[in-house]
């Protein structure tokens, strides 16, 4: 009963942060977040007012490197998980009448994985596309209404999303990793971990009225 409970309120609090998530997309209060889309586009403008665009390949380069290290971690993980699950030292209790408490602890920290992973990669696809976009003097080129360099800063906002996705994924992973050791543990801290995204990361303003 204990491992059912675990994994409802899992998904629980799954739901209700990308609930909050779509909120706050929609609209568009003060946060933190908002206002971290407007230095983002701000980046690009001022990297393509530099006298040379090398500063922001660089900075690009860095960012790239770091999501290249957390998607070499997470397949190093999911590989050890695979070896772990098929070394048979999971958990085999029966949960929800048909399957083992051992296969939806690694199925949700797969899932988990692979949502991080997505994210990341992404991630490195847009900041890749990027670096060629400002040394490609992007204010020349527009199609109509479509003009460069409000290309290059979507693409800039595009891979610090898939980026800020991913980390959040790792939160949740930590939750899942842990219950491995106690499903009690594992759900404290899924519910710890959406407290702690939802009330003082990314929407403080939805707690509160809008000024406006």
């Amino acid at each position: 009963m204990i491992h059912e409970l675990a994994i409802i309120t899992f998904i629980v609090c799954i739901a209700t942060y990308f609930v909050f998530f779509y909120l706050n997309k929609i609209k568009r209060n003060p946060s933190q977040r908002n206002v971290m889309r407007l230095i983002y586009a701000n980046w690009v403008e001022e990297r393509l007012n530099d006298d040379s665009v090398l500063t922001g390949v660089q900075a690009l380069r860095n960012f790239m490197m770091g999501n290249s290290s957390f998607i070499s971690a997470l397949l190093i993980l999911l590989g050890l998980l695979v070896g772990f699950y098929s070394g048979g030292f999971l958990d085999e209790t029966v949960i929800f009448n048909s399957l083992t408490t051992g296969l939806v602890q690694i199925s949700s920290i797969i899932v988990v994985i692979s949502y991080c992973l997505v994210n990341f990669i992404l991630s490195l696809r847009f900041t890749t596309r990027l670096s060629l976009l400002i040394t490609g003097n992007p204010r020349k080129y527009s199609i109509k209404k479509i003009e460069g360099i409000n290309v290059a800063k979507r693409t800039f906002i595009s891979a610090q999303n898939h980026w800020m996705l991913g980390v959040r994924g790792l939160f949740f992973m930590i939750a899942t990793l842990l219950w491995l050791v106690n499903p009690i543990l594992f759900i404290i801290s899924s519910v710890l971990i959406t407290v702690y995204l939802i009330a003082f990361h990314d929407f403080w303003s939805l707690l509160k009225p809008n000024p406006e």
